[in-house]
């Protein structure tokens, strides 16, 4: 008789921590691959600190002119570096993947370029993309 008992106990424990393995699985998938829980990127401004700052310095409207002017060249020098950066990036991987090609079979090839793909449809139907030239902040105005 208490061996039925320790049985029913063992096996109700057992299913108790299995739903609950399934219940955080599932639960975490359904969480991270939902958009409504994530915070929209804040609204970046090109000139933060300027308007304290100018407060605090009692800086002219010439002299906010001359940074505003400082800081936009400083913006369109960043935004070129980090496109060189993204362009070298995608230099670094194509070496990377033709070197990898080199060892595999055709067939391995083709299988490995089918994978990757799927990899990026399935990246592009459910999460931002990082790549630098479907970002809007590369896109010359006339395709905005």
């Amino acid at each position: 008789m208490i061996k039925k008992y320790k049985f029913w106990v063992v096996l109700t424990l057992l299913g108790v921590f299995g739903l609950g393995v399934a219940a955080g699985y599932f639960g975490e998938r359904y969480y991270v691959t939902h958009r409504w829980n994530r915070r929209p990127a804040p609204e970046r401004t090109p000139f933060p600190l300027l308007e304290p700052v100018a407060k605090a310095l009692k800086l002219t409207a010439e002299q906010q002119a001359k940074i505003r002017e400082i800081f936009k060249r400083s913006d369109e020098r960043m935004e070129e570096l980090q496109t060189q950066i993204h362009n070298r990036l995608r230099e670094v991987r194509a070496l990377l993947k033709s070197e990898v090609d080199e060892v595999l079979t055709p067939e391995q090839a083709r299988q490995l370029e089918d994978m990757i793909q799927k990899e990026r449809a399935k990246r592009q139907a459910g999460q931002p993309s990082h790549d630098p030239q479907r970002s809007d902040r590369n896109r010359s105005p006339e395709t905005k």
